[in-house]
């Protein structure tokens, strides 16, 4: 009878007791999130050339500072990039994961700046929803990165030109580029000493110029005269003094000599044939050599036709 009488003042007692809820026994949620760029800039850089991965990464570090087991969801907002993640993390008590957000642009993207935000939000504790909203941010910016380009065509790629004449050679220049470039304009220094040694006059209105990436071509010109002094050049077929001539444009990124090791440039050459109708005496001259056997073949014929002739006249004075 006391033996009951104990167990029934234990039960009571126990029925008495508050139950502990889970959230009572697993305490506050909480999460600890880093995310960096491994390259010097600070920012995630993305090279979009043609041939480049398109892709750029930040490195993260999700811990669990609870002596609780948490369940970490991971969120990317990318600014419209694709982006690659883990979904989610299972953390063990006071420990952390490291974890890659990989971004991808398209090629030849152009260059600017977007936002890259990673959350981590833990869903779980001890397999229990968490008692409080626990979640961490971690801000990055990604840079789509410059690259050069060009392509220089010549509008007219040959032209004939007579002496002495004033005129234009006018070429194309387009920005294959990701971002508005300027570029230097020249006349390569081989081709402008060997066509001044020949008499031509050579000018560059303007030796540097901006342009838009992907846009239309500008037209650039270099301003030319043709020699005045044509009589020792050779004759050709038709009769005509003729020589001919080329021109070596060329055109260089500014921003690959500044920012990417070497100067990226393109050129294009422009044939001039200069010629100029033969006179009488440039013909005669520009003959004599081919005739020369003729003449000195056919010289002591004429030499006995004239004695035949001065003995003829002698006979008629008679």
């Amino acid at each position: 009878m006391r033996l009951k009488v104990i167990l029934l003042i234990l039960v009571f007692s126990l029925s008495t007791m508050p139950i502990p809820s889970s959230e009572a026994q697993i305490g506050a949620a909480a999460v600890n999130l880093d995310c960096t760029s491994g390259d010097p800039s600070g920012t995630v850089e993305v090279e979009v050339h043609p041939g480049a991965t398109l892709t750029g990464q930040a490195f993260c570090t999700v811990s669990n500072p609870n002596s609780y087991q948490e369940k970490i969801e991971i969120e990317v907002t990318s600014d419209g990039l694709v982006a690659s993640y883990p979904g989610s993390i299972t953390l063990g008590p006071n420990s952390e994961e490291d974890f890659i957000v990989t971004v991808k642009a398209d090629e030849r993207m152009s260059a600017q700046s977007r936002n890259l935000v990673v959350k981590a939000t833990v869903t779980e504790m001890m397999g229990f929803p968490p008692p409080n909203l626990a979640e961490e941010e971690s801000s990055l910016i990604v840079s789509i990165m410059q690259f050069s380009g060009l392509q220089v065509e010549a509008v007219e790629p040959m032209v004939k030109m007579l002496p002495k004449i004033d005129f234009n050679l006018e070429f194309k220049l387009y920005n294959q580029g990701n971002n508005v470039d300027k570029f230097w304009l020249e006349v390569t220094d081989n081709s402008r000493d060997q066509l001044e040694s020949e008499g031509f006059s050579i000018s560059l209105p303007i030796n540097k110029i901006e342009v838009e990436s992907m846009a239309a071509p500008v037209k650039v010109r270099v301003t030319m005269r043709t020699p005045v002094d044509y009589q020792d050049w050779p004759i050709n077929s038709e009769g005509m003094h003729e020589k001919v001539f080329r021109l070596e444009f060329m055109a260089t990124s500014e921003f690959s000599c500044n920012n990417e090791g070497s100067c990226n440039s393109e050129s294009v050459i422009s044939t001039i044939t200069v010629y100029q109708e033969a006179s009488s005496t440039d013909n005669l001259i520009s003959s004599a050599s081919d005739n020369s056997l003729i003449i000195y073949g056919g010289s002591g014929a004429g030499i006995i036709l004239l004695l035949v002739l001065i003995m003829a006249m002698r006979k008629s004075k008679k």
